[in-house]
């Protein structure tokens, strides 16, 4: 049996990609979830589901991370954990790239995480060994042409984990940032559709594929679960080794 058997969390993004993908990997071990995404529709896919509570709202408003929280506490009686994973993209050179669109990344991918965690801290203090996870990426440890406001971002939320976890981790209360590389998902699905584009990006991963959805879940599924329990702090590459290459040198998967 799973450790994550009758515990309770929740997941934001999950209409799809990797939030989607955590949602039905906790389910399958045991646990209750409060799904979030922005609309109704994006998570009619839950409704069927046992065990599932849909949230519709703006990651951004404290209302709608308070929503979640309540959702849990309401319906499942308690909050084990949160895996915060809603994310946009954004790119385009510095002098070029609008400022109104930096702001709405930082808005989303940083100001939403704290929201989040904020929402969640007084529910997790309630239990023993609440964790959060907040999604990362490989591009907020390095840098990738034209992606300064992603990278900007990924990079915030990463340290932004790091630095909660010192916080509260006499509390027994766990943080950590999962750090996707490319991943077959919504989100990349312009660039997957780009055959050139993809097939490089195959070629820099060291294991010489796209990553899928259902690997980046099964990560959540041990970081957040109480087999993490002496674990906390981590931002964990799920990357197929891109992260531990410098780059200067073609991998070995990169000539297939």
């Amino acid at each position: 049996m799973s450790s994550n058997a009758a515990r309770v969390y929740a997941v934001t993004g999950a209409a799809s990609g990797i939030g989607r993908a955590a949602v039905e990997r906790l389910l399958a071990d045991g646990a209750d979830v409060v799904a979030v995404d922005l609309t109704d529709e994006g998570l009619e896919w839950t409704r069927e589901l046992d065990r599932v509570v849909a949230v519709a709202g703006d990651v951004t408003s404290e209302e709608t991370n308070e929503a979640m929280v309540d959702a849990a506490r309401d319906n499942f009686g308690r909050l084990h954990g949160v895996f915060l994973n809603a994310g946009i993209p954004g790119f385009g050179l510095i002098d070029r790239a609008p400022m109104s669109m930096f702001d709405k990344v930082l808005d989303v991918n940083v100001r939403a995480v704290a929201l989040g965690m904020r929402a969640a801290l007084p529910e997790l203090r309630k239990v023993d060994g609440g964790a959060i996870v907040v999604t990362g990426s490989t591009s907020g440890i390095g840098a990738d042409p034209g992606g300064w406001t992603y990278n900007a971002s990924k990079a915030a939320v990463i340290n932004m984990a790091k630095a909660v976890a010192l916080d509260v981790a006499h509390e027994g209360i766990r943080f950590y940032a999962e750090g996707p590389a490319p991943t077959e998902t919504g989100m990349t699905q312009v660039i997957r559709e780009r055959k050139e584009n993809a097939e490089t990006m195959r070629r820099a991963v060291p294991m010489a594929r796209w990553g899928e959805a259902s690997e980046l879940a099964a990560a959540v599924s041990f970081l957040i679960s109480p087999d993490a329990s002496f674990i906390t702090g981590v931002a964990l590459p799920v990357d197929g080794g891109v992260t531990a290459n410098t780059g200067q040198f073609p991998t070995y998967g990169a000539r297939h």
